[in-house]
C-alpha cells in the first residue's frame, strides 16, 4: 500500500476530507483501489464528484494544486496537461481480443465511465457474434440478410 491509498483506510468522512488537492490521476487511482477493496458507495460517490470537478476544471484550463492552509488552490493548467499536439505514445496492439478489437492498453481509462462500453457484446447471441459487418461495398443490413440466408435462417 502506498501513501496515496492509505487514505482509503479511513472512514468515509476521512476519505472525503482527504480528497482536496488530489490530482485527476490520483483520484482515478483511488477510485480503482476503492473498487478493488472495500467498494464503499459513499467513498465512490465522493471520488466521482471529485473526478467530475477535476474534469470540469481541466476543461476550463485550471488544475487543482496542493492546498495551502487548508484552502483549495487552483493554478493555470500546465501546458503539457492540456497539450494534445503530440502523439500519446500508446503502444500498438499486438493481439486481437475475442470481440475482434485490437488489444491496446490505454492508461487511465476508467472502464466504469458511462461513455466506455466495457462489454460491447453483452446480451448478444452466438449467431449475432458470427455475423461479419466488414463489407466495404454493401450496407450492413444486406450483409446480415445474405449471411442469414446462407445459413438457412
Amino acid at each position: 500500500m502506498n501513501d496515496l491509498t492509505k487514505l482509503l483506510d479511513g472512514s468515509i468522512d476521512d476519505v472525503k476530507a482527504g480528497l482536496a488537492g488530489k490530482s485527476h490521476d490520483d483520484l482515478l487511482k483511488l477510485k480503482a483501489a476503492e473498487k478493488g477493496g472495500k467498494d464503499r458507495k459513499g467513498v465512490l460517490d465522493a471520488l466521482d464528484a471529485a473526478i467530475g470537478e477535476a474534469d470540469k476544471n481541466r476543461a476550463q484550463g485550471v488544475v487543482e494544486v496542493e492546498p495551502r492552509d487548508g484552502h483549495r488552490q487552483f493554478a493555470p493548467a500546465i501546458a503539457s496537461d492540456l497539450d494534445n499536439s503530440a502523439p500519446a505514445g500508446i503502444a500498438a496492439a499486438d493481439a486481437i481480443d475475442t470481440s475482434g478489437a485490437p488489444q491496446q492498453i490505454v492508461p487511465d481509462v476508467d472502464m466504469t465511465h458511462p461513455a466506455v462500453d466495457a462489454d460491447p457484446r453483452a446480451n448478444t447471441t452466438e449467431t449475432q457474434n458470427r455475423i461479419d459487418f466488414n463489407d466495404p461495398v454493401k450496407p450492413g443490413h444486406e450483409v446480415v440478410e445474405e449471411q442469414l440466408a446462407a445459413r438457412g435462417q
